[in-house]
């Protein structure tokens, strides 16, 4: 059993109108037997003016681990309390992936 770490950055264009889902891949120098994710950190904010802040999400969905590669999606929300999602709004999330390697 050998833990080891990576990081990856994802990073998300300003957008409007939708929840984001961007998809991110860490490579390790070996096969990974199991693998976690976890928010390592993130910057999320409006892009054009500034709002009162409703909902913001930030979620790591594990995908698949193939040989030494771990593949995941991260989900990124911010919305103001009008109920809609019609401000831009863009950042990045920094993820960090514990691997567990043969």
């Amino acid at each position: 059993m050998a833990l080891t770490f990576r990081t990856q950055t994802v990073n998300f264009d300003p957008t409007r109108g939708q929840r984001q889902r961007e998809p991110g891949s860490v490579t390790f120098p070996s096969r990974v037997r199991t693998a976690h994710a976890a928010i390592k950190g993130f910057s999320i904010g409006y892009t054009d003016s500034d709002h009162h802040i409703y909902q913001a999400e930030v979620d790591i969905d594990m995908a698949s681990v193939i040989g030494p590669t771990v593949n995941f999606f991260v989900d990124f929300l911010l919305r103001d309390s009008s109920g809609n999602i019609d401000d831009r709004y863009g950042g990045w999330v920094e993820v960090l992936v514990i691997a567990d390697l043969v």
